[in-house]
């Protein structure tokens, strides 16, 4: 598409900059942009062949899909789930919507708007791949969203509050974020959560690292899961920092209409996708930036991958 790989090139969501990046004539490119973000398009059809497009260059057996959501300077809410990849998160499909106005927010409600994303995305996925889901507590202390995921056939792994309880196979009710006193512990059992709402049958786990200030309180369909999978959600907050700050400057893209951000974000998720995997291939063909050396001795990218394919296309691409 011709505007995301502007977009890529502008690092920027403002329809001017990216028409500027564009071939052709800036004006006449603005003019076509605007005309594109302004008229409704089937977004539930994009999502479906986005998705089949992303998995078939993942091309992995099983997917991790994270649903979090994020806010434009307290103006507009955007729900989204995507596929994490390389410590980030690839947009697949997202809702748009009106920020701290209950009168503007889906009428469905968090649980089901979140359920319509995923079967959309459950579309345009092969029917072998196993996905899991992730979501904080803000999300995942739903147990009507974990009956949507079940009945999907997909598993989770959700953050719960910390007064949420299971009931074990004696009757004995738990609040078992408690179970955990600090740091280096866990705990793990199985039975029936949320004891007043559901009675959803699963598994809990709870985890403090070493390292960490907070421990996590989680609940899942998987018993093969050890919890520590979670550590993946964060990978959606660091792909909320390149669309906005760190990269495409989302927040500046001084529209406020829901649904032409969610025409904007068309533009948008196609350029970050082209750049994570641009970035990888440069990984792949070691061309990156020097590792760092961390103080154990093991070394990391120095580069998120979101960099590395920014790099590479400055270098591919003429700047004049």
């Amino acid at each position: 598409m011709v505007f995301s790989r502007a977009a890529a090139y502008a690092q920027s969501s403002q329809l001017r900059r990216i028409a500027g990046c564009a071939p052709g004539q800036a004006d006449s490119q603005r003019r076509r942009l605007q005309r594109f973000v302004k008229t409704a398009h089937p977004l539930g059809l994009f999502f479906q062949g986005w998705t089949r497009s992303v998995a078939r260059a993942l091309a992995g057996e099983e997917l991790v899909v994270v649903v979090d959501e994020t806010k434009l300077k307290d103006k507009v809410g955007i729900m989204l789930a995507g596929v994490v990849y390389q410590g980030r998160c690839i947009p697949l499909a997202w809702r748009v919507y009106r920020a701290n106005d209950t009168t503007a927010y889906p009428a469905e409600g968090q649980a089901r708007m979140i359920i319509r994303l995923l079967n959309v995305i459950r579309a345009g996925l092969p029917p072998r791949v196993r996905v899991r889901v992730l979501a904080d507590r803000g999300i995942g202390t739903s147990p009507l969203l974990m009956r949507g995921i079940m009945a999907m056939g997909w598993s989770f792994l959700f953050r719960v509050t910390r007064l949420s309880k299971i009931v074990l196979p004696d009757g004995a009710a738990v609040c078992f974020h408690d179970q955990v006193t600090q740091p280096g512990q866990t705990y793990s059992a199985s039975g029936q959560v949320f004891k007043k709402r559901g009675h959803i049958p699963g598994h809990v786990r709870v985890l403090w690292g070493h390292q960490a200030t907070d421990k996590w309180a989680l609940v899942t369909n998987d018993a093969t899961l050890t919890g520590w999978e979670y550590a993946q959600r964060m990978w959606i907050e660091e792909a909320f920092r390149d669309l906005k700050s760190f990269g495409f400057q989302l927040e500046d893209a001084w529209l406020d209409v829901p649904s032409r951000i969610a025409h904007l974000l068309i533009v948008v998720a196609v350029a970050y996708a082209w750049l994570l995997l641009w970035g990888h291939v440069r990984e792949a063909q070691h061309q990156t930036a020097a590792l760092k050396k961390r103080k154990d001795g093991a070394t990391v990218r120095r580069w998120s991958l979101f960099r590395e394919g920014r790099q590479a296309m400055l270098l591919a691409v003429p700047s004049g």
